[in-house]
Formats: structure tokens, sequence, C-alpha cells
């Protein structure tokens, strides 16, 4: 027995040796909804953090240490790579994570700028980007981010970039596990073409009944389900309108019948109450971050501080419904 156990150790210490353990990916995003759209493709283990916290509004948000040590230990860093997210951009630059901007990504689209609150209803034109195919972007900023509108991830389609662009990377990171990557990858693109259909299917319902929103931050969702948008409360969601363009503000709500105004959870509501006031006009709320409709998803599994892409364009896609449905 002894000569037994003298040959058995040095085996066992030979085949713990080569169990390499796989580390678990850090992986940071700016706001909410980028964390929806990669989440379904890690494992448990790997862990995302998103900077822009429930409640707080991207405009004029600044980083705090805190952040600083977050996007230094990260392995992926995913962006909006638009002014709305444009606070981390001088920091990006001096971390070692790689880095996905979304506005950079092949076959991306971008929509104009409307220009001015009371646009006319015109149906945006979408423009593709195509020129880039490389994921580790250094911080860069084209004219083109002056004059389209970044909030490019309302956009379904790209989401669907977004993951793409995410899976290449892991599969890069971690090729031992490319198949199961790629298996994540096929599964949640059928997922989000599922909601997509079911979204594009209730919508049609409402596509000819008007609406204004507090500013001009739905605009990708709106061309996508063709939905009839006539204007935003505020150019800057920072900046309360005055009383003179509150008054223009209820000129056009009679004029063009609209239907609803939708407010922001992260703003105040009391000059929609104002600009409705004595109008059949119902106020509505929807949230470009998603974060205010975690409340309805308690009980349902692991709290966030994000929603999974699909739910957020459901729970968008309900918000339109129960303002401009009759």
């Amino acid at each position: 027995m002894r000569f037994a156990r003298f040959f058995q150790l040095p085996v066992l210490v030979t085949v713990s040796f080569f169990v390499v353990p796989v580390q678990a990916l850090q992986v940071t995003v700016t706001i909410p909804p980028l964390a929806g759209m990669i989440a379904p493709l890690l494992d448990e283990d790997d862990n995302i953090e998103v900077l822009l916290k429930p409640g707080v509004s991207p405009h004029g948000f600044q980083l705090k240490p805190s952040h600083l040590r977050i996007l230094s230990q990260s392995d992926l860093l995913i962006t909006a790579g638009s002014p709305v997210d444009a606070w981390v951009n001088k920091y990006a630059q001096r971390v070692e994570a790689n880095k996905i901007r979304l506005a950079d990504l092949t076959n991306v689209e971008k929509l104009p700028v409307r220009k001015g609150g009371l646009w006319e209803r015109k149906p945006g034109k979408a423009v593709v980007e195509d020129e880039h195919d490389d994921h580790d972007h250094h911080d860069h900023h084209g004219h083109d981010e002056l004059n389209y509108d970044g909030h490019i991830w309302m956009s379904m389609n790209n989401a669907r970039q977004a993951v793409r662009a995410a899976s290449e990377w892991l599969q890069k990171q971690q090729p031992q596990k490319a198949s199961a990557y790629r298996q994540r990858e096929a599964d949640w693109l059928a997922k989000l073409d599922q909601q997509d259909q079911m979204n594009r299917q209730r919508l049609q319902t409402v596509q000819d009944k008007a609406f204004f929103v507090l500013h001009d931050a739905f605009q990708y969702f709106e061309h996508h389900y063709q939905l009839k948008g006539v204007g935003s409360v505020r150019l800057n969601p920072e900046i309360p309108p005055s009383l003179k363009r509150l008054a223009e503000l209820r000129e056009k709500i009679q004029h063009n019948q609209v239907k609803c105004v939708f407010q922001e959870p992260q703003f105040p509501s009391k000059q929609m109450q104002r600009l409705t006031e004595g109008t059949d006009t119902k106020i509505g709320s929807l949230d470009p971050m998603g974060t205010s409709y975690l409340l309805a998803e308690k009980g349902t599994g692991p709290q966030k501080n994000y929603l999974l892409y699909d739910r957020f364009s459901a729970y968008l896609t309900d918000s339109f419904m129960q303002c401009l449905a009759d």
C-alpha cells in the first residue's frame, strides 16, 4: 500500500497543475440599455457595471472617483459613443480596457437631428455607418456626432449590432468558449426578433396618433415602428421651456389633435400638467434609460439596475399603447 501511495501523489499533483480556471470578465457600460443588450451573452460569474445608476439623467452627468476605479478594472468598456455619454470619453482614453463604441459599429443606423422642438412631421432618413470594423477604438470625435441623433441605443437594429460586436469580442477573448458564445448570440438575436415582431404588431394600431415627448430621445423607436411624433416640449432636457414656448406648444397640441404628451421620470411633470390643462390630451411616461420600469420586474428574478433589451422595448411599447390607444 505504501508503494501505491508513493506513485499516486505525483499523479494527482500533475493533473491539478494543468487545470486553468477561466477568469470572470468585468464589463462596464455607460448607460443601462447597453447592459441590457449584451448581458445574455455573458457567464453567471461575469460582472456588468453600469456607470449611470437608476433615476439619474445622462445629461450633465459627471464621473466620480468610484467610477474611475470601475473603469480601471474593466476588461471591456461599452459606450454609445455619442454626445449622450461623452462624459466618459477622456477617461476612456486612460484605461486599458477594450472598447466598443456603438456609434462606430458596422451598419449602425444613425438618424439626423430634428431641428427644433416643434419639428414638422418628416420621416427621418437613416444613415448607415459601414466604414468601421475594428471594435477596439480610441476615443475620437467626428463632426457627424453633431449631426445625428445621439440616442442610438433606442434602435432595435443598433441593439443587434451591439450583440454581434460583443459576441465577436468574447469569442476572441475566450476562444475555448467560442461555440457557446455563438449559440448564445443566435438565441438572443432570435428572442430580440420575436419581441420586435410583437412590438410592431401592437404599435401598428396607433401609428396615426400624434404625440409630444419631453425631449427628442425616441426618434429611433418612432422611426422603426412608424409612429407619429410631432414635437418635443424641451429642446434641451435640462432647460425648462419659457411661458412663450408653452403657449406655442399648447397651440401646436390643439392644431395637431395631439393624443398624448409623454413626460420622463427623471424630470418634474408640473409643466406637462400646465401644458395639457383644459385639453383632451393625456399625459404618459416614457423612460429612455428604462430604469423606471424595474419596479415592475420585482419578483421575476435577480435584481439588477438594468432591463434586458427585449423587456426594455416591451415596456416602451406598453407606455405608448397605454397613452395612445383609444
